[in-house]
């Protein structure tokens, strides 16, 4: 009797569960799909077909417990169809280097590759690059672009008003600051520059520079320069008085009181007769000069030896840390400086020019915020959802998607086994994980835009 009492009372609560979960399944899902479809999977995940497969992999990957499995299904969407359960037969929380590990793979998955499948491993990137290239999309950015170039042309004339004097009194503050500091600093460096100097003149100078103008430069000069110097030569002889210079120079060396008369005749020559003359030639002598540049830089070596000596002194640690000293001791580290643009923002002007730029920025910083973050009202963002779950709450790191195994040579999927041998058919044994070939993101979204069915509505 106590028996059969037991047995009513277990098959009355079954039937009362059933019952109760068929009602809860088809209320939800006349409130929302997606927790039909959530329901689905966990019934099918407590009833259906469940196979334990060993995982091995050529490379070593970061592993952990329950990281998931998906299948993309045939609209491109992605569910979950398995996880890890051990990882080289131990069953630890924190991710760990593997290349032996065991999934469970549930539902229909396995129906899906009758000749085998591999599991493709995907990582969410850590670097500060993938978490603002995540939060700030390209759609986003240009989003964020037009609504700031829309706000500058609303506030533009208003806030450049009073900010136009501000920074310029500002920067002009600051440079007589630092011009005020910058002589007493390059005199403090004065050993450096010259120590950097001579290794310049021994190196460069000397060991190349000159032997180049020597050997290249310098017969460029006299086939270009040299029948243009001969002409004026000709010239301003010809306009030479031998008889005017000859009888100034006995009279400068007679007992008379006056001697500077070749020096006078002298100073007319030039100004009357040879400045004129190098005057009217000034086109010509431009002329020469841009041959004599054109031809020097078209020249193999000039060029070669111009560009190592600059690629030279440009990578020049000695030189880079010598111009950082100066420049952080007349910036950074100038106090002279901090002190008259601490003293300039106190001035009221510049106050006043601040809190106006603010007032207009603000709202506009706010709406950035939003769109970037999400808001109260509409929920978090997907991209700052995502980023919350990989950064803060260390989800979505890492998981596995089913693709078909490698085609042999006739064209036939085929699987690897624990033996290594290849079969065929849905009889799965050892499982292939690869390395993912292309970056991915998570496949599955939690963005909060949507209220949860299961929340009840405040009228």
């Amino acid at each position: 009797m106590k028996h059969r009492h037991l047995i009513v009372g277990i098959v009355f609560w079954l039937a009362a569960a059933a019952t109760g979960w068929f009602v809860l399944r088809s209320e939800l899902v006349a409130q929302s799909s997606s927790v039909s479809v959530m329901t689905g999977s966990v019934s099918q995940w407590l009833a259906g077909r469940q196979q334990a497969l060993p995982t091995r992999s050529d490379q070593w990957l970061q592993v952990a417990l329950d990281d998931p499995i998906f299948l993309e299904s045939d609209d491109g969407t992605y569910r979950q169809v398995g996880l890890v359960v051990n990882i080289d037969g131990k069953y630890v929380r924190d991710p760990r280097p593997t290349k032996k590990f065991e999934v469970v793979i549930y539902d229909d998955a396995l129906d899906a590759f009758p000749d085998g499948f591999q599991l493709e491993y995907h990582t969410t990137p850590m670097s500060l690059d993938w978490v603002v290239r995540t939060m700030i999309p390209r759609d986003r950015q240009k989003e964020i672009a037009a609504f700031i170039a829309a706000e500058w042309r609303r506030h533009q004339q208003e806030v450049m008003a009073e900010l136009r004097p501000v920074v310029r009194d500002g920067v002009r503050t600051a440079l007589q600051a630092v011009e005020a500091e910058l002589p007493e600093i390059l005199k403090n460096h004065r050993e450096d520059f010259q120590a950097l100097g001579d290794r310049y003149e021994t190196e460069i100078l000397k060991a190349e520079l000159l032997p180049l103008v020597r050997e290249e430069i310098l017969p460029i000069v006299e086939e270009e320069a040299l029948p243009v110097a001969e002409e004026v030569g000709r010239t301003l002889w010809n306009r030479v008085s031998l008889w005017s210079f000859a009888w100034r120079a006995l009279y400068d060396r007679s007992p008379l009181p006056r001697r500077d008369a070749v020096k006078v005749e002298f100073q007319r020559f030039v100004d009357e007769e040879a400045l004129p003359e190098l005057r009217s030639r000034s086109d010509q002598f431009i002329e020469v000069t841009e041959t004599i540049v054109k031809r020097s830089m078209e020249n193999p070596r000039v060029k070669e030896i111009l560009k190592r000596s600059l690629k030279r002194v440009a990578e020049d640690p000695e030189l880079h840390r010598l111009v950082w000293s100066v420049v952080r001791e007349a910036v950074v580290e100038n106090q002279t400086l901090r002190m008259e643009l601490e003293s300039y923002m106190q001035e009221q002007q510049t106050r006043a020019a601040m809190k106006l730029a603010g007032e207009r920025m603000e709202p506009m910083v706010r709406e950035i915020g939003d769109m970037i973050f999400g808001t109260r009202e509409k929920g978090i963002t997907p991209e700052f959802s995502r980023i919350l779950r990989s950064q803060i709450l260390k989800k979505d790191r890492r998981w596995f998607v089913m693709r078909p195994d490698g085609m042999t040579k006739d064209g036939i999927t085929k699987h690897r086994t624990t033996d290594g041998n290849a079969v065929t058919g849905p009889s799965f044994g050892q499982v292939r994980a690869i390395m993912a070939s292309e970056p991915m993101t998570y496949p599955l979204g939690f963005g909060g835009h949507d209220q949860s069915p299961l929340t009840p509505v405040v009228e």
